[in-house]
């Protein structure tokens, strides 16, 4: 890959993906390989679509640790996918679980689904070809 054909698909997917902090990086770590990039922030559109709703019931249900692994997955997913402020967001969730403080982690719990709801409208935008100026 030439240093300008590089460079255009490194701002093509900050424009298709502003979620990702570092997509080099990403693409690094996949070998540059942006359509399996693609696939992968598609099957994590498909499987944490519903987490926000599925995380409320658990923790209403007195699920926890299912909770916790939940959230912990998605920390491990985002850290991967290079979607740093969900990353942020799910460690900090995380921690109040770990911790225990079920009752006080509303303020986290709020930024943690807030930060996966955009990540998930940026997923639909982008799969639709559409864009939001």
């Amino acid at each position: 890959m030439e240093i300008a054909e590089y460079y255009d698909t490194m701002n093509t997917m900050k424009e298709r993906f502003s979620f990702l902090e570092d997509p080099n990086s990403v693409l690094e770590r996949l070998g540059g390989n942006e359509t399996m990039l693609t696939r992968l922030l598609a099957k994590f559109r498909e499987t944490y679509r519903n987490t926000p709703e599925r995380l409320k019931g658990l923790l209403a249900s007195g699920e926890r640790e299912e909770a916790w692994r939940l959230v912990h997955s998605i920390k491990g997913v985002s850290a991967n996918l290079g979607i740093g402020s969900l990353y942020r967001d799910a460690i900090a969730l995380e921690g109040r679980m770990k911790n225990g403080d079920f009752l006080s982690m509303q303020r986290e719990m709020e930024g943690f689904c807030d930060g996966l709801e955009t990540v998930m409208r940026e997923l639909d935008r982008s799969q639709s070809g559409t864009r939001v100026s």
